[in-house]
């Protein structure tokens, strides 16, 4: 996500909760959780569990599959939809998230989700309802979640608490060691705990331990280190061994923007995507908008297709975003769109997340979102 401080987050009114209905059979139980098994529960009293048999998305080499044949997925980032309070509008209860998926339309096979530990604290408490709520509403509508488990930017992560950004030490040890003012748990022991919970549930299509992941220095100029790639490639082993320990089912992202940041930039960007327990390579594009993808030799995405293949492992766009105000309209963006993700799927992505949904009647904080009826929402259904 790029940085919200040039982009204002808008509160809304929370909506009545309202359980949505089940789209692909469902149909309640209540047996144990079983390996391999989904298992959606609503967290709050007398709520329904829903289980059902449905395949995990893995990866053959450089392919993604789902239930043995290659998978191949569009889809929006809806970062806010684990959202009760604080971060932008709430989606994390009630009818809302349903009424988007709805108006988004079947061509989203797969959404992008902020599950921050800011999201599943409430009053000092471990709250879980706004995660189940989100995984069960995505079921019901046949969808799959990145679930991203937290930010290099404060944004909606530990909320307004400082510093902007995390920086190398951070990553070096921070991340073991540090809490964020109202949040339970270090970021170490919350990843543990959130993946625990979910390590059953196959509407999860990959777990990703960061947003954007970046390792500048300590002193506050931006500047990468000598030690930055170490750092990162040490923290990406680290936690994605974690997960993997706890978790056999889900695939394993580390979250980069790929464009040449502190840890990942040039060569690095291989060196710590070579660790075993990273499953997928991640870049984001908000380039010109008539650039059919970023092509800059270092860091552009066919430098990074080309490191990827070299580990057998795909790559997704995790975030391509367009202004219309850079284009002149929502007809514009659609083919600006259509050109991109032809192109892009073309040279071999797995995946394409347009950044962002904004429901049709709240306030856009940028010239970023998509709404109800935009033209682009075709777009998805094309590949």
């Amino acid at each position: 996500m790029m940085m919200l401080s040039t982009r204002t987050h808008v509160g809304a009114v929370p909506t009545t909760a309202k359980a949505p209905a089940a789209k692909v059979g469902a149909s309640p139980t209540s047996q144990a959780d079983r390996a391999g098994q989904g298992t959606f529960r609503t967290g709050r009293p007398n709520s329904v569990i829903y289980e059902e048999t449905v395949p995990f998305v893995t990866r053959s080499g450089a392919q993604l599959l789902l239930d043995g044949q290659p998978f191949r997925f569009t889809g929006l980032n809806i970062y806010n939809a684990n959202n009760l309070a604080g971060c932008w509008y709430p989606l994390g209860a009630g009818p809302t998230l349903d009424n988007a998926l709805t108006a988004i339309g079947p061509g989203q096979k797969v959404f992008r989700a902020w599950f921050f530990q800011s999201m599943a604290t409430t009053n000092g408490q471990r709250d879980w309802s706004g995660f189940d709520h989100t995984l069960m509403v995505a079921r019901a509508h046949g969808e799959r979640v990145i679930a991203t488990l937290g930010n290099d930017w404060n944004d909606c992560d530990g909320w307004a608490a400082a510093p902007r950004y995390k920086t190398e030490s951070w990553y070096r040890s921070g991340y073991r060691t540090t809490q964020v003012q109202g949040e339970l748990s270090t970021y170490r022991t919350w990843v543990a705990d959130v993946v625990a919970r979910y390590r059953n549930n196959p509407t999860i299509m990959a777990w990703q331990l960061m947003n954007e992941a970046s390792t500048p220095s300590d002193n506050g100029t931006g500047a990468c280190t000598s030690t930055s790639a170490i750092s990162m490639r040490s923290f990406a082993a680290d936690v994605a061994g974690l997960i993997k320990s706890i978790d056999g089912n889900h695939l394993v992202s580390l979250g980069t923007v790929g464009g040449g940041e502190c840890g990942t930039a040039g060569a690095d960007y291989q060196y710590v995507h070579s660790v075993p327990a990273i499953d997928l390579c991640e870049m984001h594009d908000y380039g010109s908008p008539n650039a059919l993808m970023p092509t800059d030799p270092t860091n552009g995405l066919p430098r990074r297709i080309a490191q990827c293949r070299a580990l057998n492992k795909p790559l997704f766009m995790g975030e391509i975003g367009i202004q219309v105000s850079t284009v002149g309209s929502v007809t514009n963006r659609a083919s600006a769109f259509r050109a991109k993700l032809g192109a892009q799927f073309g040279a071999g992505v797995v995946g394409e997340l347009i950044w962002d949904w904004c429901d049709g009647d709240q306030v856009a904080y940028s010239s970023y979102e998509l709404t109800p009826g935009d033209p682009s929402l075709q777009v998805l259904s094309a590949f």
